[in-house]
């Protein structure tokens, strides 16, 4: 039985990965400062499928250690790390960011992802692992007023690009990857329809048009594609 840990579960892509997993027949880890009920009451009646442990991404004093993930794996298997919570705010120019709302926007788009990956890699000695980085278009484009988001996302695929190349000739092996799953339909975007930006019609109109993917089926595609073995 594989081990999938999953940032960010409480809704949105996080909630639907999270119960994909479970359906999958693998053991799900959900991190993060928030659950569901439902979630509460599945890691209560089946606690060696389901797990939850707390933590406030924004606060790494919050974060669970090696020693708190290795706990958490199943006893045999590859345990893998998805990093799915992110915060898109705050939007805005530089110059006007609140500076409070700037450094939680780093804390949790990346300074989590790089202290629960290093304590992951440690906890993982010794097991084949799988991290995947749920990135964004923004991490490869400017866009304008979305200076937090994106440079942290850009640092997110960097960081990911290193930790590939240290784990190429890891045993057992380590697979690493970014992976960019577009635009859905998110708590996210309604933030972003609720905020003015320049590049904001665009967004207003893919949801006035239902161009906006719901999140079980993007969370449906990851899985394929990166969690699904011959």
């Amino acid at each position: 039985m594989r081990t999938i840990f999953i940032t960010g579960v409480s809704r949105g892509l996080g909630a639907a990965l999270f119960e994909q997993v479970i359906a999958g027949g693998d053991r799900v880890v959900g991190i993060g400062r928030t659950f569901t009920g439902a979630q509460d009451d599945r890691a209560l009646q089946e606690p060696a499928r389901v797990a939850l442990l707390p933590a406030n991404l924004s606060d790494p004093s919050t974060l669970p250690s090696a020693a708190d993930l290795r706990a958490a794996f199943a006893p045999e298997g590859e345990v893998v790390l998805i990093h799915n919570a992110g915060v898109v705010t705050p939007v805005g120019p530089v110059g006007s960011l609140p500076p409070n709302e700037l450094a939680e926007s780093i804390s949790v788009n990346l300074t989590a992802p790089m202290l629960l990956t290093n304590a992951f890699v440690a906890a993982a000695s010794g097991r084949p692992a799988r991290i995947l980085f749920i990135s964004s278009g923004a991490a490869g484009r400017a866009i304008a007023h979305w200076s937090a988001y994106s440079a942290a996302k850009r640092g997110g695929d960097w960081f990911a690009e290193v930790l590939a190349a240290e784990a190429a000739d890891r045993e057992p092996p380590m697979v690493v990857t970014s992976i960019n799953p577009g635009v859905m339909d998110t708590g996210m975007q309604a933030t972003l329809r609720d905020t003015e930006f320049p590049a904001r019609d665009r967004y207003v109109g893919l949801h006035e048009r239902g161009e906006l993917p719901d999140p079980a089926s993007v969370a449906e595609q990851i899985i394929r594609e990166h969690l699904t073995y011959e």
